[in-house]
């Protein structure tokens, strides 16, 4: 299994974030990870700045991939969730309704998704920063599963839309300070060279979300898997 935390933010181009870049990298390193995916709130990093990153990873064998975390809006509905998004070339900002943007990455080759669709708002108990039910609506490519604001009811709603779906579940930090990084992980059963791999191993359900016990205390390796 390669070990991947596939949520993360930098203070590159996430203002909430105060991870530096370059402490990403060095803590991935530390904790042993394959890969990580730097999902920063609507914006991809470009090209040139990500590949100096790359080249920083690329001695310790750490792979990066260059993804974002997009919300969506309706008109009727008011904000629908957060994706995290891989394989487009451009920042796509935070204005799309969730059909638009769904036919857009599927469009470009891209895939899609739900981050922390079961994440509890303040704003009420059936209320939701990720897209709640609102999963069962789309033509999604996976759910995060495994994330530091999922209770164990949302770990039941998301297993339970992986089920009906047939869709995978993924495991990300969701991490903003650098302590967080590598909480929550996403395993890979193949290897990972490049996006393009990242990307069609999702797409084949080849992979499994799961908590990483070093921050339990336990044994690192292997890790609980997502178990449905």
């Amino acid at each position: 299994m390669k070990t991947f935390d596939i949520h993360l933010h930098t203070d590159g181009y996430s203002r909430c974030s105060v991870i530096n870049p370059e402490e990403l990298i060095q803590r991935a390193v530390e904790l042993h990870l394959d890969g990580i995916a730097i999902t920063e709130h609507g914006i991809r990093w470009p090209d040139e700045k990500f590949e100096t990153l790359k080249r920083l990873a690329e001695p310790h064998g750490l792979m990066l991939i260059n993804g974002q975390e997009v919300q969506t809006y309706s008109f009727q509905k008011g904000m629908e969730g957060e994706f995290l998004i891989f394989g487009l070339k451009k920042s796509l900002g935070s204005h799309f309704p969730t059909q638009e943007l769904v036919e857009r990455v599927h469009g470009e080759g891209g895939i899609l998704i739900a981050a922390h669709p079961y994440k509890r708002s303040r704003f009420g108990t059936e209320r939701y920063y990720g897209a709640g039910d609102r999963v069962y609506e789309f033509d999604l490519d996976a759910l995060e599963l495994y994330h530091p604001d999922h209770d164990e009811e949302a770990l039941a709603k998301v297993r339970r839309a992986m089920e009906k779906l047939s869709l995978p579940g993924t495991g990300g930090s969701d991490a903003h300070q650098v302590h967080e990084i590598g909480a929550y992980l996403t395993l890979f059963e193949n290897e990972v060279r490049g996006e393009e791999d990242f990307i069609r191993e999702i797409r084949a359900r080849r992979i499994q979300g799961a908590e990483n016990p070093k921050f339990k205390g336990e044994s690192p390796f292997p890790l609980s898997p997502q178990g449905l």
